[in-house]
């Protein structure tokens, strides 16, 4: 489901929350695979390998690509909550979270995508407050 359509079935307080909730999942689910990845090596015995040690090694190196996921996936997350809270209260009477979504389209058509270096193309959201009906867009 895209941004839009969850903003406007949940509502954007439940929407930023989930954001929050599964981004911080990713950061613990990352924490999680370091503790693996240390304890899996401090299991390893220093003289001749065995087939053990490279069940430990390739523990390791598991923990090491899940946890690699789990941090990307926690700063893009959180990075996507964070954008689109930082324009999610009224420009006009200051109301939070109230407004209701007009119309969206693809961030990647306007001039600031940078395909190399936006890991997440946001798009944008044309919104309306509910208690004074300024509109304005985000997040920009």
């Amino acid at each position: 489901m895209d941004t839009a359509s969850e903003i406007r079935q949940r509502g954007f307080r439940k929407w930023y929350e989930r954001q929050l909730i599964e981004s911080h999942l990713a950061f613990v689910t990352c924490f999680l695979c370091g503790i693996t990845a240390a304890s899996c090596l401090s299991a390893l015995s220093p003289g001749r390998p065995s087939g053990g040690d490279l069940a430990l090694l390739a523990g390791v190196l598991a923990a090491c690509l899940l946890g690699w996921r789990a941090w990307r996936r926690y700063i893009t997350v959180l990075e996507r909550a964070e954008r689109y809270g930082n324009r999610s209260s009224c420009p006009t009477c200051g109301a939070y979270a109230r407004f209701e979504v007009l119309a969206s389209g693809c961030r990647a058509e306007g001039p600031y995508f940078d395909p190399p270096t936006d890991p997440l193309p946001l798009p944008w959201l044309k919104v309306r407050c509910r208690h004074c009906a300024a509109e304005w867009r985000m997040p920009d």
